[in-house]
């Protein structure tokens, strides 16, 4: 070997090194940051006419595995559609209430039946009729409140599906740029890797709302589809499209978009989850709040609404209350008037409590005892309707339609039965949604393990780098030294 091939060979040597070097202590100063993949370099000989001619650095590696990101973001997507439902359930069994609460539907139903049966023993007592009144005020508050909060949560998810649509196209936009600009780079200096890492942090951020796939192109491009197949990103953006509905109404579904309620779509691509299209989604958080918004609640509504129904008709019976009359509701209405068993949609939001009985609407306590249509004041001692209301409260009947239950409840019953159905599905989902956070967490854990930095496995590759540096530099200082003899002879 000639002594300007030996310089040559060592100068390329400590080029690498030093490269090297660099791409090493990046790593060690990004080990902590969110996303960051592991750098590594590539070199190989060099040749020059056939004959080597040192090292040469072909490039710099990203050490992350594509496929297994791919599984950890289907991952987050499964857990993104199963924490928000099993939130949602949280939040509606809390609300609802339970058997053994001291608040809630349950309660309020033990609470009337208790207080009638104190009203039954003493009828003449216008501080058990207060009671009484209290506890059907309560009752009525319980069945608008619970309306009222299930209706918010509907239009809180319709909400939510246009801030995360919203964010999605705006991620979307900034991945087109950042494929312009690392298309622009050089991709064998590195010079595309922190862009690369901040593409990737997108399209995990996409991931979380919607299942997507990542297809590698040419030039450092890649293009976006969803898990489904629909193109989002393939040279240029393809938005998502939702309008968000300003209150939802009672009874408003998607329903192929003849329901009231918008769907999803990427230009004439159905993406809305449920709706049985080729490019539904199925799993991430807009999945989850579809099934929220035209499932979990709408369910619940019917059935709180089915409840309600039921309520008004067990005091509404002619045989029940001889002064009202007949075909009237009895001490429940529906907005002050009698059952329509057309229009049960959002009942529950519209039970009230009969103004004949309540002082604040102009009634009289004493109907509680006398019949909601008396005009003069019965026997203060007859307890006969009173103990009737309690038979109604504790008759057997069918279950209603809409309140997913088969078999005959007494009304206690029954909204037991119901707040057991509410809290199985909560059990359940948080079942799921933990399971779903295990595998996105072992995921994650594999990831971090395949592609993170090893801080003192670098320390140790500085270490190797440097004595590689140190042997080159001492190539170059003999040969010197060898060309200075050289030129004293």
């Amino acid at each position: 070997m000639s002594l300007t091939r030996a310089l040559s060979n060592a100068n390329s040597g400590l080029a690498a090194s030093a490269f090297r070097a660099d791409i090493a202590a990046g790593n060690v100063a990004n080990a902590s940051t969110a996303g960051y993949v592991r750098r590594e370099v590539i070199t190989t000989e060099h040749r020059v006419g056939g004959q080597g001619n040192g090292v040469r650095v072909a490039g710099v590696a990203r050490q992350q595995d594509f496929a297994l990101s791919a599984l950890r973001r289907d991952a987050d997507a499964s857990f993104g559609r199963a924490n928000i439902i099993a939130s949602t359930y949280n939040e509606l069994n809390r609300e609802l209430g339970a058997p053994g609460d001291d608040y809630g539907l349950f309660a309020s139903f033990e609470s009337l039946e208790a207080n009638f049966k104190d009203l039954a023993t003493t009828p003449e007592s216008p501080a058990l009729q207060n009671a009484v009144l209290a506890a059907s005020t309560e009752l009525v508050y319980q069945f608008n409140g619970l309306s009222s909060m299930a209706n918010a949560l509907r239009n809180d998810a319709d909400a939510n599906i246009m801030r995360s649509v919203d964010t999605v196209n705006s991620a979307l936009n900034q991945l087109k740029k950042l494929n312009d600009d690392i298309g622009g780079l050089n991709q064998v200096t590195g010079d595309a890797a922190a862009l690369e890492d901040e593409r990737q942090r997108l399209i995990d951020s996409i991931a979380e709302i919607i299942p997507i796939n990542s297809i590698e192109r040419e030039g450092g491009q890649i293009e976006i589809t969803t898990d489904s197949g629909a193109f989002l990103l393939a040279g240029n953006v393809r938005e998502l499209s939702f309008q968000q509905v300003g209150a939802i109404t009672s009874g408003a579904s998607y329903a192929d978009g003849t329901g009231g309620l918008s769907g999803l779509f990427v230009g004439d691509q159905d993406l809305t989850p449920g709706s049985g299209g080729n490019f539904a989604l199925s799993s991430g958080t807009l999945a989850g709040q579809f099934a929220v918004r035209d499932n979990v609640v709408p369910d619940f509504i019917s059935q709180l609404d089915s409840l309600a129904a039921d309520l008004i008709t067990r005091f509404s019976d002619d045989d029940l209350d001889v002064t009202k009359t007949p075909g009237a509701a009895g001490i429940f209405t529906d907005a002050g008037g009698s059952l329509d068993s057309a229009n049960l949609s959002g009942i529950a939001g519209r039970l009230e409590l009969n103004s004949a009985v309540d002082p604040a609407q102009g009634g009289d306590i004493a109907r509680f005892r006398d019949g909601v249509g008396a005009t003069t004041a019965g026997p203060t001692g007859e307890a006969g309707l009173i103990n009737g209301y309690l038979d109604a409260l504790n008759a057997s009947n069918t279950a209603p339609l809409g309140s997913g239950l088969t078999g005959s409840f007494s009304s206690v019953e029954l909204v037991a039965s119901f707040s057991s159905v509410i809290g199985e599905n909560r059990v359940r989902h948080d079942a799921l949604s933990a399971s779903a956070l295990t595998r996105s967490n072992i995921l994650f854990d594999s990831e971090i393990a395949q592609s993170g930095v090893d801080t003192d496995l670098e320390m140790q590759t500085l270490l190797l780098i440097e004595q590689s540096y140190a042997a080159n530099a001492r190539v170059i200082q003999t040969v010197g030294d060898m060309f200075d003899r050289l030129l004293q002879i």
